[in-house]
C-alpha cells in the first residue's frame, strides 16, 4: 500500500465524490498557499501536497491504481508516471488544479498560454473587532500597488517610434518550442522569451518607469465585510492588484486576509452565540432580570426562581445575520457563583437559612440520598 495517505491529506473520506474532493482540495489550497503563509515555513510542504493529492484522486484511472495500491512512492510511483506521461492534459489533473487558481490567485493560470497573463496578487491583512466580524462592517483599506505608467500608458517605451515587432514571435508574444524525449518530439507553444510575451521590443526606454511599464502608486479602497466572517477567511477583490505587463492583460487581485480578535465573553459557533453569565445565589434562587451582551448591545433576559447552575437559556435569532438571510441563536448558560471572603456573622446566617430548609427544596439531593439507600440495602 502507498505509504501517503492522500484521502487524510485532503481531509475526506474514502469514499469522497469527486465533487468533494475538489472542494476540500480548494480549502487546503487556499489554507496553505505560501503567499498567505508567509512566516509559515510548513505550510509550502502541505501546499504541495495538496497538489500531489489532487492530481491523483481527481483523476479516475490514478484514483484506482491509488486505491489498489499499485502505486509507488520511492521515486518511479508503481512503474507509471503519475502526471500522465505526455504533460498536463490528462483528465482531472493540474488542468483542474490551475483552473482552481485562478478563482482566487491572480486572475488566471499560467498553463493558459493564449490569455495574457494577469498582474500579481496583493495579499492584505485586515484586523476586526469580534463584534466587526459577526455584524459585518465597512473598513478603508490602503495598500501600494503597481500600475501602468502614466507616461508611456504601459509600454515601457520613451515614445511610439521606441519600440518595433519582436523579430522572434512577430508580434504575438508566443513562440513554438520543441522537445526530443525518450517518447520522441513534443511541440509546445510558450511565452516568447526575447520580448517576454508583449510581442514588442523597447528600443528606448520610458525615463519615467526605465521601460517596466508600471509604477508604484497607493491605493485607497472603502470595501463592505459581510457579516459573520471567520477568522483566517480570504475575501477577494477581483482586479484591484498589480496591473499586467501585457497591454490586455487584466489587473490581479486583492487577498483581504481576515484577523478576528477573539471576544473575552462571547463565543461563536458559525451562526450561533454563547454565553456565560455569573449569577448570584440569591438571585438563581428568587430568579430575576440579568444583563445578556449581544451585537447590538445590552439585553436584559429574566432567568425564573429556580434557576440551576449551568441552566441554558435559548434566545432564537439573536445570533449572527448573514448575507443570504440566515440567523443563528444566542444560548445564555447561568453560572451560579459561590460568595467568596464570607464573614462569621454572613455564614451563621446562611446556616440558620439551610436550617429552615427541608429536603422538598433540595428533590435532587432527595433522590441522591434514596438511591444511596437502595444501593446497600
Amino acid at each position: 500500500m502507498p505509504s501517503k495517505d492522500y484521502y487524510k491529506i485532503l481531509g475526506v473520506e474514502k469514499s469522497a465524490s469527486d465533487s468533494e474532493i475538489k472542494t476540500a482540495y480548494r480549502n487546503m489550497a487556499k489554507k496553505y498557499h505560501p503567499d498567505l503563509n508567509p512566516n509559515n515555513p510548513e505550510a509550502a510542504e502541505k501546499f504541495k501536497e495538496c497538489n500531489e493529492a489532487y492530481e491523483i484522486l481527481s483523476d479516475k484511472d490514478k484514483r484506482a491504481r491509488y486505491d489498489r495500491g499499485e502505486m509507488d512512492f520511492d521515486g518511479n510511483f508503481g512503474g507509471f508516471n503519475p502526471f500522465g506521461g505526455g504533460g498536463f492534459s490528462g483528465g482531472g489533473g493540474f488542468e483542474d488544479i490551475f483552473d482552481i487558481f485562478s478563482s482566487f490567485m491572480g486572475g488566471g493560470s499560467g498553463r493558459r498560454e493564449n490569455v495574457a497573463q494577469a498582474g500579481s496578487d496583493i495579499t492584505y491583512k485586515l484586523n476586526l473587532t469580534f463584534l466587526e466580524a459577526c455584524k459585518g462592517c465597512t473598513k478603508e483599506i490602503s495598500f501600494s500597488r503597481m500600475e501602468k505608467c502614466h507616461k508611456c500608458k504601459g509600454s515601457g517605451a520613451k515614445d511610439d517610434k521606441s519600440s518595433k515587432v519582436c523579430d522572434k514571435c512577430h508580434g504575438t508574444g508566443r513562440v513554438q518550442y520543441v522537445k526530443n524525449t525518450i517518447f520522441g518530439q513534443s511541440v509546445s507553444v510558450g511565452q516568447c522569451n526575447t520580448c517576454g510575451g508583449t510581442g514588442r521590443i523597447v528600443t528606448e526606454k520610458c525615463k519615467e518607469c526605465k521601460g517596466s511599464g508600471l509604477e508604484n502608486k497607493k491605493k485607497v479602497i472603502t470595501v463592505t465585510i459581510p457579516a459573520g466572517v471567520e477568522n483566517g477567511q480570504v475575501l477577494t477583490l477581483r482586479n484591484e492588484g498589480n496591473a499586467s505587463k501585457f497591454a490586455n492583460g487584466i489587473n490581479g487581485n486583492v487577498l483581504i486576509v481576515v484577523a478576528v480578535e477573539p471576544s473575552k465573553i462571547l463565543r461563536r459557533e458559525n451562526l450561533d452565540l454563547f454565553v456565560e453569565v455569573p449569577v448570584s445565589y440569591s438571585l438563581a434562587v428568587r430568579g430575576g432580570e440579568i444583563e445578556v451582551p449581544t451585537l447590538n448591545g445590552k439585553y436584559i433576559h429574566k432567568i425564573p426562581e429556580g434557576t440551576k447552575n449551568n441552566e441554558v437559556f435559548r434566545l432564537r435569532g439573536m445570533g449572527i445575520k448573514n448575507r443570504r438571510g440566515a440567523s443563528g441563536d444566542l444560548y445564555v448558560q447561568v453560572v451560579i457563583e459561590v460568595p467568596r471572603a464570607v464573614s462569621k456573622q454572613e455564614k451563621e446566617a446562611i446556616l440558620e437559612f439551610e436550617r429552615k430548609m427541608s429536603m422538598k427544596n433540595y428533590p435532587n439531593q432527595q433522590k441522591y440520598n434514596e438511591e444511596i439507600s437502595k444501593l446497600y440495602n
